[in-house]
């Protein structure tokens, strides 16, 4: 024990004894910012997400929505109580309101709460005492003529107008069809409005910590699980964290590029390590050896120089970490103009991930070179003596790198990262030896300086491997980070164009199809209004399609409700048609639907299925004849089913007498300041001419929407230029620590008379040829991956990229170039006896 204690204690008088003649520096410097770059992008990806989820959470009211079409029991009213949440009840129906002689149509929601549970940042709340009378939306007020005070009568109860509030839509916003009216819960039983087959939404909303939220619905979802056997709950959930499709794969490709981020700042560091640590460690060779000659065992070995390890990671993590939440301070004012909420979360994760993640991130890449080290033979005092590798401590690095990744991404990832990095390691390491080998056959045919500047390359070959998989995988890193970024922002930028329709109008009968082209081009507006019907999807090729029989809630409801089926000749542009049934298999005798990619994944649809639906009690059949990919956040007309219009020879009655209605979206400019009461007019007219048409106003949820989509913008940007300039000082940092072989080549050069014309062509072709090798292997790999990536996530079309290959070739030579010129441009000036001068310091 006390020979132990002894030896921890020469250990921490060696390290820090280096540490002040500088013989930590770029290992230091490598941990350092490791640790920096997790912390920093651990404490700024956690406030960019709380930021984020709590403006959706803001635009959508609350943390959580259970929506249903029953009334939701006590007993889930009494688990949120348990939980320590608020919670806010809301009954909806939709009805008929009049005042000064005039009917309208509105959305009345009674409520338990005036209030969202759930208030934007400096939006006071207002006073829930509110029984004694209505609150309106503004658009209310302009199309029945109304002022605060008057009289408006809803169902067989009149109330007093107490103000106007603008009501959250961001939940659903094709539901907010008829401007929203709000009254207590008590005031919306008088109005006698409820009765049996009412078709009413009823929705609890809740809001709380963040913890609490998540338990609670893990709760409520295993409830409905269960229900799905007996009696299914006609319950959904609706989350800021997706609180609709496009707003939910706007976040989940934002929170995967925060951990892309991570984990690609501690690949970068720790290739930096991997480098440096072989070199730092060669340097104690003959210390070790001389110790083992003296009678020093392995324990003892280990003790003194893993000592000097864990002071090393333990300081500098430290200080990374420090360092890292210094710079997210200093960033929290310029985040506050990008974000609004800004929301600063607790620094004592990220300091703590960041902390780990530095020692972790020495010791996972440096492991294998300190057991090398360590079993150096005392013969290495006489000659040099070939080292032996170990697939246990090969396995053990490995072990050290999954705990550093885990704390990188979740458990579900982290099986399929370390796969992925493992086969990326061993394609990086097969292509090296494929190029030394190469590299070797070219030396034997050139003469000259440059049969020298490949010899000095070639040198050592373990090394140059290990320089190629750290450099290749860096830039594959930055790469796949470009390639990530462009196609989300793309995919972002293309969902919500500056000209997108932000006006929907529904309901049309066929009767007054004319009379609304005519209103609509008196404002020098000429949409294509899509005529559709209300129908049910019943049989799949004969066999019935029964609700009991679907394994996912979604297929159940569904099948359950009708769904709006578009009636066109052509299927519609901005939709992807992904496959077609071949001209000799369709069915002449029959009409054709498009399928939805996704409800035809769900219900095991094929091309050339029959399907039956049930159009208000009219049963008719379609031949499957293509497959659609429908991008749901491009607010345009989209929908699950297309059918075929009808035709005298198909079906002879088929949509003949089907109850079909137009549909129809335009854009009213933003800009304009008329936009309001263009809207309110087309309302009128429509309601006076053509009564039932509804026309939705989108504008204010694309607003909320598009916001949230700057905001991870933002956050996609900032942290991809954070993690290429991370880049850069590793590499940096990695040159640097492998100087002293170069100095020696250049030493020798320059004591056999090289000029420094031929010197530097030597020096900068190893800069050169390692940014070409691995520039070529991390293009083929980025290639590969971004094929998957586009195919299997962002699910679209990934063509061969010429350019990403010149890209990479470019990076490599270009950043490594750029290094060579700042390390190398003093030293390749230097005399020969400079150059001694600094080798023996």
């Amino acid at each position: 024990m006390q020979s132990a204690l002894k030896d921890l204690r020469t250990a921490s008088i060696w390290f820090f004894r280096g540490l002040k003649h500088g013989d930590w520096l770029w290992l230091v410097f490598a941990i350092m910012v490791a640790s920096l770059s997790v912390t920093l992008i651990k404490q700024v990806g956690d406030s960019v997400q709380q930021s984020m989820l709590a403006k959706a959470a803001n635009s959508l009211g609350a943390d959580l929505v259970i929506r249903s079409s029953r009334p939701i029991e006590s007993p889930i009213l009494r688990l949120a109580e348990s939980f320590n949440l608020n919670t806010r009840q809301t009954t909806s129906v939709v009805t008929m309101a009049f005042a000064n002689d005039q009917f309208q149509l509105i959305s009345l929601k009674g409520v338990s709460k005036l209030n969202p549970i759930r208030l934007p940042a400096g939006q006071h709340p207002i006073s829930d005492d509110f029984n004694s009378g209505v609150w309106l939306e503004p658009k209310l007020f302009e199309l029945l003529n109304l002022k605060q005070g008057d009289d408006i009568t809803l169902g067989k109860k009149t109330f007093k107008i107490i103000g106007q509030l603008t009501p959250n839509s961001l939940i659903n916003p094709m539901a907010q069809f008829a401007p929203q009216a709000l009254l207590s819960l008590e005031n919306f039983e008088q109005t006698q409005l409820l009765g049996p087959g009412s078709r009413a939404t009823y929705e609890l909303q809740i809001s709380g910590q963040n913890s609490a939220v998540l338990d609670f619905k893990k709760q409520v979802e295993q409830r409905i699980q269960n229900s799905q056997a007996d009696s299914p709950l006609p319950w959904t959930l609706i989350s800021a964290q997706a609180p609709s499709e496009d707003l939910g794969k706007t976040l989940d490709r934002a929170w995967f590029f925060l951990d892309l981020s991570s984990l690609s700042a501690v690949l970068i560091a720790g290739m930096s390590i991997l480098i440096a640590s072989r070199f730092y460690l060669r340097r104690w060779q003959n210390t070790m050896a001389l110790l083992r000659a003296t009678g020093a065992n392995n324990a003892k070995m280990m003790r003194l120089f893993a000592g000097q390890l864990f002071w090393l990671s333990f300081f500098s993590s430290i200080i990374g970490a420090l360092l890292g939440l210094l710079a997210s301070w200093l960033l929290a004012p310029t985040l506050t103009e990008f974000f609004d909420p800004f929301i600063l979360s607790s620094p004592w994760q990220a300091f703590w991930v960041g902390a780990m993640s530095g020692m972790l991130v020495l010791w996972s890449f440096a492991w294998q070179a300190l057991t090398e080290a360590i079993k150096t033979s005392p013969m290495r005092l006489l000659k040099s003596v070939p080292r032996q590798q170990s697939l246990i401590h090969w396995g053990f690095s490995l072990l050290l790198i999954t705990l550093l990744i885990s704390l990188m991404v979740g458990w579900d990832l982290l099986m399929w990262v370390m796969l992925g990095l493992l086969v990326l390691s061993l394609v990086f390491w097969l292509s090296a030896t494929l190029l030394i080998y190469a590299l070797e056959k070219l030396n034997h045919r050139i003469n000259g300086w440059k049969k020298i500047a490949i010899s000095n390359v070639l040198k050592e070959k373990g090394l140059l491997k290990i320089q190629l998989t750290s450099v290749g995988i860096v830039l594959f890193v930055l790469l796949l980070m470009t390639f990530v970024r462009q196609d989300i922002l793309q995919t972002w930028q293309n969902s919500l164009p500056e000209n997108a329709p932000n006006v929907f109008m529904m309901n049309i009968q066929p009767d007054q199809k004319n009379e609304v082209e005519k209103i609509l081009a008196g404002f020098d507006l000429h949409p294509t209004l899509t005529a559709m019907v209300k129908g049910r999807l019943i049989e799949k090729n004969g066999m019935t399609m029964k609700v009991s029989e679907q394994a996912s809630p979604r297929g159940q409801r569904l099948l359950q409700r009708e769904a709006n089926i578009g009636i066109m000749q052509q299927l519609p542009e901005h939709n992807l048609i992904l496959a077609e049934i071949e001209s000799s298999q369709i069915n002449g005798a029959l009409p054709s639907v498009s399928v939805e990619q996704s409800i035809a994944e769900l219900f095991a649809i094929k091309l050339g299925d029959t399907l039956q639906f049930d159009f208000q009690g009219q049963k008719f059949s379609y031949q499957v004849t293509s497959f659609r990919q429908v991008e749901w956040q491009s607010f345009q007309l989209n929908f699950f089913f297309i059918i075929e219009p009808f035709s005298s020879e198909k079906n002879d009655s088929t949509q003949a007498y089907l109850p079909i209605s137009y549909i129809s979206n335009f854009y009213l400019p933003e800009s304009t300041n008329t936009k309001s009461s263009t809207s309110t007019q087309i309302t009128q007219n429509l309601a006076q001419q053509t009564p039932g048409v509804l026309l939705i106003d989108v504008s204010a949820i694309m607003v909320q929407i598009k916001d949230i989509m700057n905001q991870a913008t933002w956050a996609v940007t900032g942290l991809y230029f954070f993690t290429l300039i991370a880049s850069i000082l590793v590499l940096f940092t990695a040159t640097l620590a492998s100087q002293q072989n170069r100095l020696q080549n250049w030493f020798l050069l320059r004591s056999l008379g090289a000029t420094q014309k031929i010197i530097t062509k030597i020096g900068l072709t190893e800069f050169v040829l390692t940014g070409i090798l691995a520039g070529a292997i991390a293009a083929t790999l980025a290639q590969i991956t971004s094929w998957l990536i586009s195919t299997f996530w962002l699910q679209k079309a990934a063509p061969f990229s010429f350019e990403l290959w010149i890209t990479s070739l470019t990076l490599g030579v270009s950043v490594l170039l750029l290094i060579a010129w700042l390390t190398q441009r003093h030293f390749l000036k230097l005399s020969a006896l400079q150059l001694k001068q600094i080798i023996q310091n």
